[in-house]
């Protein structure tokens, strides 16, 4: 028997998934849930295969089920809908980041007991051949203790980015629903998420973080931060360090460099042709593979997952590390630091910073915050704690 899917939110990033969906001959593409539908470019499709379109899931669910709830909507939303789908019975791939408070953590925790269903998460990464073997030999002490892992991701976006919806960059709703949008909790976020999934002890655990500081910086006209450097401390005071912008001319990344006793990994997106390289110290060298080559590595191992049982690897608890550095990296810098007007630049509709690529890259090179390499615009890195926030949710 084919397994029933309902897609909730078919526009923005959930069009990648209504793309494949479409396409896709072993599923029931039991329903889709969106209230403007008119905005997709395949609608048409949907039309054509007499897919069901609701405008809640409500009245999806009184008259379907589904075996699994893709939920693809903006970041305040995912915790209602992801708790309404598991109540229903529907197992959940949700999209990251997972929640933006949190305070949302219980919720989920007593709907999943309750339902006896799963929630995946869809850090894209978390799901790929690649990283899971690499996370393997971390795990079986292949190369011995960490001592640093960086990643750089410079991914240039312009005005259409930050005015693609209502809530783009935004740090709260106008009713006080924590959103968050950010370079470090949206487009770059699976590359954090990484560093503290690949050092977990178990398949679904992510490594705890002890301490964090940060600098957060807007060049565009946002609420949250377009560029970032932050640092974080494991419990075993392995250092995590995260550099990455909107804001740059030229795209780079993403990149990183995992300092392990026994050798180093390392990694350059390169268009997404780039491979996964270790190198031990005894000469030895190991090729995982590509982690950019399906961005949809993860649908396939959820649906494949309802009818094998095979253990989701990145989960509701594995993707409460990423919200809990969130969430800390707002306690420690409320509120971001403009660049200085002299160094911004517009070019289209597309606002940069001079060097700020170079000075970026040279913070990877040097594993360095800004402020450390005496950068003039820098400011002075704030920090927090993470354990406490994983503990206690938002003040």
């Amino acid at each position: 028997m084919k397994q029933k899917i309902v897609l909730v939110g078919m526009n923005g990033y959930g069009e990648h998934y209504l793309e494949a969906l479409l396409d896709r001959e072993d599923i029931f593409f039991a329903g889709i849930v969106e209230i403007h539908p008119e905005k997709s470019a395949l609608l048409e499709q949907v039309k054509q295969q007499e897919i069901p379109i609701f405008t809640t899931m409500e009245a999806f669910y009184q008259q379907n089920q589904a075996d699994l709830a893709i939920i693809a909507t903006p970041i305040h939303l995912h915790t209602e809908q992801a708790i309404c789908a598991l109540q229903h019975e529907s197992n959940v791939l949700c999209e990251k980041p997972i929640f933006a408070d949190m305070q949302d953590r219980d919720r989920w925790e007593q709907a999943i007991a309750a339902s006896g269903k799963w929630a995946a998460v869809g850090f894209n990464w978390s799901f790929t051949a690649p990283i899971l073997e690499l996370k393997e030999d971390i795990r079986h002490g292949v190369y011995g203790k960490p001592k640093q892992l960086k990643t750089l991701v410079l991914w240039p976006r312009d005005e259409n980015y930050f005015a693609r919806s209502a809530w783009s960059g935004r740090l709260a709703t106008a009713n006080g629903k924590l959103i968050r949008d950010s370079v470090a909790n949206n487009a770059a976020a699976h590359f954090i998420h990484n560093m503290l999934f690949v050092l977990g002890e178990e398949l679904q655990r992510t490594v705890q973080i002890n301490r964090l500081e940060a600098e957060l910086y807007r060049a565009n006209d946002i609420e949250t931060f377009d560029t970032c450097a932050i640092r974080l401390e494991t419990e075993d005071g392995c250092e995590l360090l995260f550099l990455g912008s909107h804001a740059t001319a030229k795209e780079q990344g993403p990149q990183f460099l995992y300092t392990f006793e026994k050798g180093h990994i390392a990694y350059d997106c390169n268009l997404d042709q780039g491979v996964i390289t270790a190198y031990t110290e005894d000469g030895h060298e190991k090729v995982y593979g590509n982690p950019q080559a399906n961005h949809l590595d993860k649908l396939d191992y959820c649906i494949a997952a309802l009818t094998d049982g095979r253990d989701i690897p990145c989960t509701f608890e594995t993707a409460i590390g990423h919200a809990a550095v969130i969430e800390a990296v707002h306690q420690a810098v409320p509120q971001s630091h403009p660049f200085p007007a002299d160094v911004q630049q517009v070019t289209g509709n597309r606002r940069t910073v001079a060097g700020l690529e170079g000075a970026l890259h040279a913070c990877f090179e040097k594993g360095k915050l800004p402020n450390e390499l005496q950068i003039p615009w820098s400011r002075s890195a704030k920090q927090a704690d993470v354990v406490t926030t994983m503990q206690k949710g938002s003040p």
